[in-house]
Order: C-alpha cells, then structure tokens, then sequence
C-alpha cells in the first residue's frame, strides 16, 4: 500500500519530474538575484504570419499563496482556443495507466533490490537520507534509482507546503476541462519511457546528486519560485546555466531531461503557430529560457516573442 501511495503521488506530478529533479539539485538563487528584474509575468506573447500562441512558463507545484495568477496569465487563457500542456495529469484513466507502467518499468523484478544493485556509497547516503527524514528504505527496496530520486523529491516537496493541486498546469487544465480543447507536447508515456531509459549508471548518478544536494533543496525551491514571480527569465535561465557547470557529471541527463525536449516542443509549438487558432502553451519554466530554450528557438524560425 505504501508503494502505491508513493507512485500515485510521483504520477501525478510527473509533469514536472525533469524540471524539479534538476532544480532541486542547483544552486541556491538568492531573492536579492530577483529583485531587480522587470515587473513582468512569466509568459510570452508569439506572433508570426499565420497566428499566435502564448508561452507560459509553469511552476508544477506550487502553494495556494501564489494565487490569483496575473491577469496576463488570466487573459491568454480567454483568448486561447487551445490549451496544449507537456503532459494531460487531469486525465485520471490516464493517471492510472501510467501507475501501471511505472511499476513495470520503474520496480526492480526478482531478486534484484536497491541493497544488492547501488554502489556502497550511494546506498549509505539514501539510508542516513531517509533516516532523517523518518523513512525507511523497507517502502523502497525494489524501486529503481530514477524513480525512487523523482518519488523522494516529489515528497520533499509537498513537506515544504508545494500542492501539485495547486500547480499551474492543474489549475488551467480544470478550467479548460469541457470548454477548450487540451494537447499535449509530450505525453506521460513520453516521460515515463524518457525517465526509465536512462542507463543503470545515469540512473544511480541521478540519485545520488539528489541526495547529496536535499540539505539545499528547500531555500533553493524558493528562490526558483521568486524567480518565476517575478517574471525574471535571466535569472531562470542563470539558474539552468549554473546547474550544467557545477555538475559536468549529470551533462547526459541534463541533454535528455531540458535540452533534447526544448527542442521538440519547440517544433509542437511552431506546428501550433501554423494552424491559424490561438494555443495556450504552457511548459515547465526552464523550457522557455536560455540559449536552447523553446523562446530563442522560435526567435530563430523568425518569429517575434513579447514578454508580457
């Protein structure tokens, strides 16, 4: 029953789990790096000769405080005609699917167990990590490290008061729900395939950086959130900089999780922005910002992107 519980949770955010594994292992950004940032919301305005969409930068989980949204958020919304989301997580058939193919792909079958499979190291860090955090690794044993690192931080979140009821993709997803058509970008199939076809050793690597940067985990969460409040995508985009620097190490996942995945989206949104309706995007902040985010590329197809 613990283990179900466990994945129900980690499922229903896994909209968010490349976005937040990678966040909760950066560095802290400080609300003075934020302060001075233009009074702008965190979403774009895309026009080219067929149409437009908006880009709305997502934080996945969030806590009831940052409600209302802005009024831009607000109003995109009304206009679109379509709301197109990295993954449907209102879809409870689909919720329950996906529980099914993350025990298949993310449990360990057999005798194989976390004890017997993990470097010494690293199974010692996850023992004193769950120790402290009044777990045991009995609910655990059989998940594999790239599950058992999104489960964990799933959970750490919601300690720290982060609701995936309250995420933004939730929330306009619930209004859309009968009124507007909703898409996809990627799919929770996508995800869960791109999350478990990692190798034995990137696995164990994303785990491991989890666990060794927790201590960190909660002012950093804030800081990113005040960022994103702020409308701040340098400091976004900084944030993702600092993250392939300080952790050369996790530069394959880094490519899969955020770089490999802008650049698809950004081809789903250039095929929006061709069908003449007005889409409502939205993606995880740090898939809008930086030099391989879905912005720049799509400035680079020629078309013009306003923050609002």
């Amino acid at each position: 029953m613990a283990r179900k519980s466990h994945l129900k949770k980690t499922i229903t955010a896994f909209a968010a789990v490349g976005l937040f594994f990678l966040l909760a292992v950066m560095p802290a950004l400080s609300a003075a790096e934020t302060e001075s940032a233009a009074k702008k919301s965190f979403i774009w305005e895309v026009k080219g000769p067929q149409g437009k969409c908006y880009l709305l930068g997502s934080i996945h989980l969030l806590k009831k405080e940052h409600y209302p949204l802005p009024a831009a958020m607000e109003k995109a919304f009304d206009e679109a005609e379509i709301v197109a989301v990295e993954a449907d997580i209102s879809n409870q058939e689909a919720i329950g699917q996906m529980t099914m193919l993350t025990l298949q792909k993310g449990m360990y079958q057999g005798e194989q167990t976390l004890e017997n499979t993990l470097d010494k190291k690293t199974y010692q860090l996850l023992l004193k990590y769950l120790k402290e955090n009044d777990m045991t690794i009995d609910s655990f044993q059989k998940f594999k490290p790239w599950l058992l690192a999104m489960t964990l931080t799933s959970i750490a979140m919601v300690k720290q008061g982060f609701d995936p009821n309250m995420g933004i993709d939730k929330y306009f997803l619930e209004k859309a729900k009968d009124k507007k058509e909703i898409k996809e970008l990627e799919g929770l199939t996508f995800q869960i395939n791109l999350l478990s076809g990692f190798s034995e050793e990137e696995g164990e690597k994303f785990l491991f950086y989890s666990l060794q940067e927790s201590d960190t985990e909660s002012g950093e969460l804030d800081g990113m959130v005040s960022a994103w409040v702020a409308g701040d995508a340098e400091a976004m985009a900084e944030v993702v900089i600092r993250t392939a620097k300080k952790f050369p190490e996790l530069k394959g996942i880094y490519s899969k999780l955020i770089e490999e995945r802008n650049f698809g989206m950004a081809e789903k949104v250039d095929s929006y922005l061709q069908t003449g309706k007005v889409h409502l995007v939205i993606s995880g902040a740090a898939h809008l910002v930086g030099e391989t985010g879905i912005i720049n590329a799509l400035e680079k197809k020629g078309y013009k992107v306003k923050q609002l």
